[in-house]
């Protein structure tokens, strides 16, 4: 007998909040990718530290400055796609999005009073670039979004509809609409 799947999104509903922290979707092309090219700019940093004599010294820092640059942020994209983690907080009177991975983090947040709708965006797409993207896992196809003054913005992303009907609903009661 087939087993039901469990959900990606893990729920920790305390006497402050909730807290819904969903991990990134992996995209092995992307990391194939972003692999690659860490490890052909790290070489070149390391053949322009040891192995280059023929190189100026203005030339040995610019390429070391400008692959250190380069490593650093296919790191940062790498190390998203394999531990990178979006969290939503909502307590009382504001609503946090997190995106935490080992490198970086990065939070906004939201007024709940300025908050008008929470829906669900389907934006799969059967043919084209985007399509290919899609399959790939380098976008995703469902997301919750929310209105916040004139903007929309994306709360969360990479589950799939069932779960995004049921993350929908508790942020609905969480914060009130």
């Amino acid at each position: 007998m087939e087993e039901p799947r469990k959900m990606k999104s893990t729920i920790v509903d305390s006497t402050t909040g909730i807290t819904i922290t969903t991990p990134k979707r992996k995209s092995w092309a992307l990391i194939f990718i972003l692999s690659v090219i860490t490890l052909q700019f790290t070489n070149g940093i390391v053949q322009s530290l040891f192995f280059a004599s023929e190189l100026q010294i203005i030339e040995r820092i610019i390429i070391i400055i400008s692959a250190v640059i380069i490593v650093y942020f296919t790191l940062k994209g790498l190390f998203w796609q394999l531990k990178g983690v979006k969290e939503i907080s909502i307590n009382k009177d504001k609503l946090k999005l997190s995106k935490l991975s080992p490198l970086w983090t990065k939070t906004k947040t939201y007024r709940l009073s300025e908050i008008k709708n929470i829906d669900i965006k389907d934006e799969t797409v059967s043919e084209g670039p985007t399509a290919m993207l899609q399959i790939l896992r380098i976008t995703d196809k469902i997301k919750i979004t929310f209105s916040y003054g004139y903007d929309t913005i994306t709360a969360t992303s990479g589950i799939d509809q069932t779960e995004a009907l049921e993350l929908k609903d508790l942020m609905k009661n969480k914060i009130g609409l």
